[in-house]
């Protein structure tokens, strides 16, 4: 019996055509290009990254275009990838170079140039990442997807490279203190993270951080958001993320206080906050149908966080929580991207 050979004699326009087949169609990350200007975030990238006082004249290698640099950023971050394999994807997918608008054989940033590029972003805390975020921000408000006739409330773990301590070395982090063996000019010291901390949620033990993000009732799309470590409970960030446009605010029990309902009120949004039993004051059928009818909204939350993981934006790569506050700020836009992506369709 014979079989089909798939090799044939390969050319130029074999090439090509094998190219066009790849990327005819708008699959993956490529569905972000249908939909997002990308120049609009030149203006505020050149300002973060003080481009636009480079002296012409200076000597040394320009640097890559910004607007280029930030779309290898989204790309890493919807795949999950590390800088390596970020750079050899691009190299190897023609799907990525057509993403980034570049052709084979042109020169692709590399790995260290990936880092040196969300180095510089945070740099001397310019908060580049949270700039950037705010940018999409005002382009999603201003289509009318951030209404913010509803909010949802919650926190999603971040995890973290685990770190193998003694107690005492443990106890003197609690503290806020960093332990002498931890010296930062020593290779054992920079791989430290003495901002991550321990906490147990339903007999899970979890290291690192937490993403808390307000979302829009309607669209599902990330509104605000704050970085805290995994220790912190949910409700000491509330405030923050609650502010004077809100209608009506969805979140679980664990946001339940006088304190909250109170500022709640000062800010003149409803209350949807989950109910919850106390000792010898059990819920009655009423709050029950109640907290029914709350969670059937408030589960979009989870829709979020759900997407999110399935990017692998649950989990860091780096330590320390600047690094953590840009990963969050990053995996928030790149979120709402996509989340873009879908709801222009």
């Amino acid at each position: 019996m014979k079989y089909r050979d798939p090799k044939k004699d390969n050319d130029l326009f074999s090439m090509i055509d094998h190219q066009q087949s790849v990327i005819k169609t708008a699959k993956g990350i490529n569905k972000l290009n249908t939909v997002i200007d990308w120049e609009m975030f030149r203006e505020e990238l050149e300002s973060i990254l003080g481009y636009n006082n480079r002296d012409p004249k200076r000597g040394g290698r320009p640097p890559f275009d910004a607007v280029l640099m930030l779309k290898i950023l989204v790309l890493q971050k919807y795949y999950g990838l590390s800088d390596e394999e970020t750079e050899f994807q691009i190299m190897d997918r023609f799907s990525f170079l057509q993403f980034l608008g570049l052709q084979p054989g042109d020169h692709v940033p590399d790995a260290r140039t990936i880092w040196d590029f969300k180095q510089l972003l945070e740099k001397d805390q310019r908060d580049g990442s949270a700039r950037l975020f705010k940018r999409f921000g005002q382009e999603l408000t201003a289509n009318g997807l951030l209404a913010k006739e509803g909010s949802l409330v919650d926190a999603s773990f971040v995890a973290a490279p685990r770190q193998r301590n003694t107690r005492e070395q443990n106890e003197q982090i609690k503290e806020g203190k960093r332990p002498v063996s931890f010296e930062q000019s020593t290779a054992k010291g920079r791989q430290k993270d003495c901002d991550a901390r321990w906490t147990k949620k339903n007999n899970e033990t979890h290291y690192g951080y937490k993403n808390h993000a307000k979302v829009d009732a309607k669209t599902k799309l990330i509104d605000a958001y704050t970085t805290t470590a995994a220790n912190v409970h949910d409700s000491q960030v509330f405030k923050d993320l609650i502010d004077e446009d809100d209608q009506a605010v969805f979140a679980d029990s664990a946001y339940l206080s006088e304190e909250n309902r109170e500022h709640l009120l000062s800010k003149d949004c409803q209350d949807f906050i989950m109910l919850k039993a106390l000792r010898g004051h059990p819920l009655s059928e009423s709050d029950q149908l109640t907290n029914k009818l709350r969670s059937r909204i408030r589960v979009r939350c989870e829709h979020v966080f759900g997407r999110m993981s399935q990017m692998l934006m649950d989990r860091l790569r780096t330590i320390g929580l600047t690094r953590a506050k840009q990963h969050n700020s990053l995996s928030n836009l790149v979120y709402n991207m996509d989340r873009y992506a879908f709801l222009a369709k």
